[in-house]
């Protein structure tokens, strides 16, 4: 029997039979597992009927797996693996069902935008460079967990989050849960007296950090004020949102985050940006500086002279401190950067065409160290990166690897801008402002971090662009539809 025979069998069971079916499948799998001391067994009804909704509705199991991002815990295991739970098995379910999807209606899946190209590069130097990486099995997993980031966050993302309904249902999905981690992180440091020194103790388990915790916020707030403005009718409803809006700005602030106040800032200043059409210049000369910046650093190792007092650079308990620390270059944690900074710049000039390899720093990096930068914390306990995305990705991918990453990045950004001129319905119109905003902030939180393949901020990253895509091609139909003749007749009429 071929498997459209099966198929048309099992469309003429009734909903009873296959009711009957799946009891008696649970009742053998859960005495089966006992007797034979197999708990994996006891699960399969349940995975039977996980894959089942997930075939039968995938919307739904997409906002599921948006309402867990701000619930999501880091799992470390004693094998030196990790996963995020319960968000990465449901990104590799949508993964699959994605792929499912692609062979079986390629038509309906209709990835044919430019940023479709764009993501694919990325993706396919990523993949390149695992190839040369010095470790392969941590370049492999880092290509699959990016794989399945792209599949699932921009390939669904461009299924299902076409419309000013589904927007406002993601939304919602992913503020109520962050705020109640919020409220619950709020009160908990409040019995600290907001402490700078106990940040990090209160925000798990739902963030490793205060870096993080920081992040997932100052990315989703572009939404939030999105959906605050979609209730212009609703009194209530706005309330609430607002409310709910200014608590997570209140752990933005006791989150001691340098980088999320100016991501925040550089957030809204890049609305000003777009509206005004200065996307571009504004990106030519921030790369100007960075380049001429870079320049001036490494003549003649300039860079030495910038090396800290090892007994002056530490940690402090203060954030008042802090920020005094960071303008003197006495912060542990600025100083630590520019340690890792140095060494990655030592890695770039070895391997500049193909890098070290995907998720390769950490285990490369201490050997190509400048003694005269160390800290307190550079035995790098946390195993944590180079705390800086762009050099992260010229230091693993070589420069062409950055400079793919970069045309990425910096299409969008310009792209969007175009699209938000050329949309003429003002719910999209918004919804562009709030991903291109959403965009730049990560863009500055990355100037500092690498927080781009954690499931607190990746997903953001990957849903803007398949959003500014998915409206862009919104206004292609439109422009199409308005061109077509509406009257066959009266159109030959004034062609004659």
């Amino acid at each position: 029997m071929d498997g459209s025979a099966v198929i048309r069998y099992l469309s003429q069971w009734s909903d009873r039979r296959l009711w009957y079916a799946f009891i008696g499948l649970t009742a053998f799998c859960v005495l089966g597992g006992t007797w034979w001391e197999t708990p994996v067994l006891m699960f399969l009804p349940a995975i039977l009927l996980g894959a089942a909704w997930i075939l039968t509705d995938l919307r739904q199991v997409f906002f599921l797996l948006l309402f867990f991002i701000p619930l999501s815990i880091e799992m470390n295991f004693s094998s030196g693996l990790g996963t995020d739970l319960p968000t990465e098995p449901l990104i590799i379910l949508m993964t699959g069902a994605f792929v499912l999807l692609v062979l079986h209606q390629p038509k309906r899946v209709g990835l044919t935008h430019v940023f479709d190209l764009l993501l694919l590069i990325h993706l396919a130097w990523i993949a390149c460079s695992a190839l040369f990486a010095e470790i392969p099995l941590v370049a492999v997993k880092f290509t699959l967990a990016k794989t399945w980031y792209i599949l699932t966050f921009y390939g669904m993302g461009r299924m299902i989050l076409s419309s000013p309904k589904s927007w406002r249902i993601a939304i919602w999905c992913l503020l109520i849960p962050l705020a109640i981690t919020h409220i619950i992180i709020l009160i908990r440091f409040s019995a600290y007296g907001f402490s700078f020194r106990e940040v990090n103790t209160v925000v798990g388990p739902f963030n490793r950090n205060h870096v993080t915790f920081a992040a997932l916020a100052v990315v989703f707030l572009p939404f939030g004020w999105h959906l605050f403005r979609a209730y212009r009718s609703h009194t209530v409803i706005r309330w609430f949102i607002l409310i709910l809006l200014a608590i997570i700005l209140v752990g933005v602030q006791v989150s001691y985050t340098r980088a999320a106040y100016i991501a925040l800032l550089g957030g809204i200043g890049s609305v000003f940006l777009i509206r005004y059409r200065l996307m571009v210049p504004t990106l030519v000369v921030a790369c100007i500086g960075v380049v001429v910046f870079g320049a001036s650093l490494v003549k003649d190792n300039r860079f030495l002279e910038f090396a800290p007092d090892y007994n002056k650079t530490i940690s402090h308990v203060d954030f008042d401190d802090l920020l005094t620390a960071t303008v003197k270059l006495e912060d542990i944690s600025t100083m630590e950067r520019v340690y890792r900074w140095v060494a990655g710049s030592y890695m770039i000039g070895e391997r500049p065409w193909t890098g070290f390899g995907p998720n390769n720093f950490y285990p490369n990096y201490q050997a190509r160290t400048v003694r005269s930068f160390t800290t307190y914390v550079s035995d790098n306990p946390e195993r944590s990166g180079i705390h800086n995305y762009y050099l992260m990705t010229a230091v693993e991918q070589g420069i062409p690897g950055l400079l793919v990453y970069l045309l990425l990045i910096f299409g969008v950004l310009i792209m969007g801008q175009r699209i938000y001129h050329r949309t003429a319905d003002d719910q999209r119109k918004r919804m562009v402002l709030t991903a291109l905003a959403s965009l730049v902030v990560i863009h500055v939180m990355q100037t500092m971090n690498d927080l781009l393949e954690t499931d607190k901020v990746g997903p953001f990253f990957f849903m803007s662009i398949a959003i500014l895509a998915n409206i862009d091609r919104l206004n292609q139909q439109d422009l199409t539809a308005e061109a077509s003749p509406k009257d066959p007749v009266s159109n030959r009429t004034d062609e004659n």
